[in-house]
């Protein structure tokens, strides 16, 4: 699974500034997410353009749980003013964890994604115990991250987790604080109505519904709920940078229809990409960085974080999937509707 890493360093000042600055990751991770295959036929990642990027761009199933997840572990570790303190806040309230929040990226969603395994492990020590709410020790956790992804994949392997975690495979995240090195198995669902509760999850994360949705504790499925607001000015622009990146990659590198992006700064977004798209990717993210609000982001290169040697260790292989479905893994938190 490729991942890229951005995290919001300051307030946003010139609009159109920040949205270039905004699609800068858009276009990494689109490009990252790409088939190995399928980038190989342009002679490798680097040699991709626009426009061939508009042509082989698809949109997996599963797009708007991943981008909601990767959403809310990022604006945690970014320390967004409008999530982390909720967080923070509701975690020494309800269990006692009195660290700023931190939030270790798990579990993926389930089509066309490869679990991460070695970030995992690399994030926890050998003393990184998971708290499941029951008495006695807290089980060291990361000795059984291998086991915990196997059971991800095999209903077989679920029956050899300790009981006390033997439904930890469902988390998203983990939740905690990196002082104590204590964490908490976390779900993350842009649906409400698709929480469950399991062995050795203690949160559930998902959209604020109302003013009536606040954190508490669920006695019938033993989470923490936590509720987010997530209509944030930096989450606003996110919205429009992500959605006039994907309309303009629908529109064949061009500027979509207006009907399609009427803002007229998505559009001059959109026209200046346009002029661009017979170049690289590479390229064009090197000229966006100059035009951007160069310190609104600090992003770190896609990289493939789970080498095949690594799912053979833990006893994994990637699931097979067609040829014409790309590893696509979106940064915004969008929910289509069924």
């Amino acid at each position: 699974m490729k991942v890229l890493k951005a995290l919001q360093r300051e307030d946003l000042s010139d609009a159109v500034q920040a949205k270039f600055a905004l699609v800068i990751p858009v276009l990494q991770a689109t490009l990252g997410s790409l088939a190995r295959d399928r980038a190989q036929r342009f002679g490798g990642y680097e040699h991709v353009t626009l426009a061939d990027l508009a042509r082989e761009t698809r949109e997996g199933t599963g797009d708007a749980g991943i981008c909601f997840e990767l959403a809310v572990h990022q604006a945690i570790e970014a320390r967004n003013p409008l999530i982390h303190p909720l967080i923070s806040e509701v975690l020494d309230e309800h269990m006692g964890i009195r660290d700023d929040a931190d939030s270790i990226l798990f579990g993926p969603e389930k089509n066309h994604v490869i679990p991460i395994l070695e970030s995992t492990q690399d994030a926890l020590t050998e003393e990184s115990r998971v708290w499941v709410g029951n008495r006695g020790q807290p089980p060291k956790l990361k000795r059984y991250i291998p086991q915990i992804i196997n059971a991800f994949r095999r209903n077989e392997a679920r029956n050899k987790l300790p009981r006390s975690i033997s439904g930890i495979w469902k988390a998203d995240l983990f939740l905690g604080g990196k002082s104590i090195d204590r964490w908490l198995g976390t779900t993350v669902k842009i649906n409400p109505q698709q929480l469950v509760g399991a062995q050795g999850l203690r949160v559930g994360i998902y959209p604020k519904r109302n003013d009536q949705d606040t954190p508490r504790l669920d006695d019938d499925l033993n989470l923490l709920r936590i509720p987010l607001p997530y209509e944030t000015a930096f989450m606003e622009a996110f919205y429009k940078a992500f959605f006039l990146t994907r309309a303009f990659l629908k529109a064949d590198a061009r500027v979509p229809p207006e009907i399609n992006l009427p803002d007229a700064e998505d559009r001059f977004v959109t026209r200046e990409l346009e002029h661009r798209r017979q170049f690289t990717v590479t390229q064009v993210i090197g000229v966006l960085h100059d035009m951007a609000q160069q310190t609104l982001l600090e992003t770190e290169p896609v990289t493939e974080i789970v080498p095949a040697a690594s799912l053979s260790e833990a006893g994994l292989q990637e699931a097979p999937r067609p040829e014409d479905i790309s590893e696509l893994i979106s940064l915004s938190p969008f929910a289509r509707t069924a």
